[in-house]
């Protein structure tokens, strides 16, 4: 097991056990990994890759009986998921008219 902090085991031991970029399978260096948001039981937490350059943010919980994470690859760097983790989850309306906008300008035949 990992030393602890204040009888606890820290956001950053628990990085040990995220050590490999999903994209592309380097190891990552957990020292670079960067805290945004944190409470008294989850942490969110901004690991940039040094190879593919792919950002990865994984939410670390620290339980008494050990950890679970959770990531997801994504395009925001450490400044954007900082900033946009607080705002408010996007509405039921809002997603409606988001597709019939992107249905209305036929934006997905001009991605392909």
């Amino acid at each position: 097991m990992f030393p602890a902090k204040n009888g606890r085991l820290s956001w950053q031991e628990a990085l040990k056990f995220i050590n490999k970029c999903p994209v592309c399978g380097v190891e990552y260096v957990p020292e670079k990994a960067r805290l945004f948001a944190q409470n008294e039981k989850a942490n969110l937490v901004h690991i940039s890759c040094k190879s593919c350059h792919g950002n990865f943010i994984a939410m670390v919980l620290v339980m008494q009986g050990g950890i679970s994470t959770i990531g997801m690859v994504s395009d925001l760097n450490f400044e954007d998921a900082k900033r946009l983790h607080v705002l408010p989850p996007v509405n039921i309306d809002e997603l409606i008219e988001g597709r019939k906008y992107i249905n209305n300008n036929d934006l997905i035949l001009k991605i392909v």
